[in-house]
């Protein structure tokens, strides 16, 4: 006999009830009512797990509640066959070592799939997705980043109009491709405590490119912007906020899956406005558009080794004054950091500048060489 309550079809009201099994079918009692009689195929019982009360739906829709499974469990074993794999797990979650076990592979296949499947999932879904795609996705993105943290241009005219003629005849054709990607270029000011504004570039997904006035102010010689447009394209043809926008996506689906928290979906519709400005941008990401810089100016005849002598410069620069936020590692941003090792380089989204320069040393040696093609280091 199994003791529990008994809530009828309908009905939030339980009685005492006891349940009763054995090779001809089921008894069910309750106090003051009928008692209930079936067969076995009548009874839905739900799956152990752990201590949970157990819980058999009957064929009118009333349930009966219980917390005995142990007799559930030696009742129903020869009785109803489907409970017997799920008599197979509960001994299982029962052995601490093999619940451990489990544990660390359930860890360690999310962890692979996060690391490994994750980016080329979304290299899949990126690259067969239209190029419409790119631009539901910078859909007022230039307008969110002018209302929240940029600021008009306050650069000559004339010397606006020189970077960007240079830019549209002498960089964009360098990218020689058959898809209709448009690279237009903007000149904004990023506002920062101490006046000096941040040097910084931001690539959108459409094909706009944000350059701020204090980067180039910090620019010493033309070759130097060329590399940090050419960065910036190259994070444009790499598709690789849209890859992040995926990435992003899976990850919050299946954390809601894991967790149950659906509100976190919600942060699916952030625009990409403000995903410029966090730290999405993976190594991985800017060691491309790093590359892409490099092998466009190997045949553009423009020295490689300006990227890493901006770069530098931009820190030294936050380093003597400039608040560590004003300097703030955004998505396409040019920004590195200068540890080489440790904790922190596991945190960084970018390259660090030591290694990015050796990596432009490398290119430089093929520059000098008069090679327009270098293998990569």
């Amino acid at each position: 006999m199994i003791q529990g309550r008994l809530y009828l079809a309908g009905c939030s009201t339980s009685f005492p009830a006891t349940l009763h099994i054995d090779k001809r079918g089921f008894q069910l009692r309750a106090e003051g009512l009928s008692s209930i009689i079936g067969s076995h195929n009548e009874l839905k019982v739900s799956d152990r797990i752990g201590n949970i009360m157990r819980k058999i739906t009957l064929k009118d829709g009333s349930l009966f509640e219980t917390q005995d499974n142990d007799a559930i469990d030696a009742l129903l074993n020869d009785t109803i066959t489907s409970t017997r794999l799920m008599a197979f797990i509960h001994i299982l979650e029962k052995n601490l070592t093999f619940t451990i076990a489990c544990i660390f592979i359930i860890i360690a296949v999310v962890f692979s799939g996060f690391k490994w499947g994750l980016p080329v999932v979304s290299n899949v879904i990126a690259n067969n997705l239209p190029a419409s795609a790119n631009q539901v996705l910078s859909s007022h993105a230039l307008q969110f980043l002018d209302a929240t943290v940029l600021s008009a241009s306050q650069l000559p005219s004339e010397q606006k109009l020189k970077i960007r003629q240079h830019f549209e005849n002498k960089i964009v054709p360098l990218y020689q491709t058959d898809d209709k990607t448009v690279f237009t270029l903007h000149f904004r000011r990023w506002p920062s405590e101490k006046g000096t504004g941040i040097a910084n570039a931001l690539a959108l997904p459409d094909g706009d490119i944000i350059i701020t006035d204090r980067l180039i102010q910090l620019a010493h010689n033309e070759a130097e912007i060329d590399l940090i447009l050419l960065h910036e394209m190259g994070h444009i043809v790499g598709r690789h906020a849209l890859k992040k926008v995926i990435e992003g996506s899976i990850m919050a689906v299946t954390a809601s899956l894991i967790f149950g928290d659906i509100n976190s979906m919600n942060d699916l519709g952030i625009g990409v406005g403000s995903f410029l400005i966090s730290n999405v941008y993976s190594r991985h990401y800017e060691a491309q558009a790093d590359q892409f810089a490099y092998q466009h100016a190997l045949t553009a005849n423009i020295p490689p080794s300006s990227l890493g002598d901006i770069l530098t410069r931009i820190e030294q620069t936050s380093n003597k004054g400039i608040p560590n936020n004003d300097l703030k590692n955004t998505k396409g941003s040019t920004k590195t950091q200068s540890d080489d090792g440790g904790f922190s380089r596991l945190l960084s989204t970018h390259p660090s500048s030591a290694q990015r320069v050796r990596i432009g040393k490398h290119y430089q040696d093929c520059f000098n060489q008069g090679l327009t093609h270098c293998p990569s280091p």
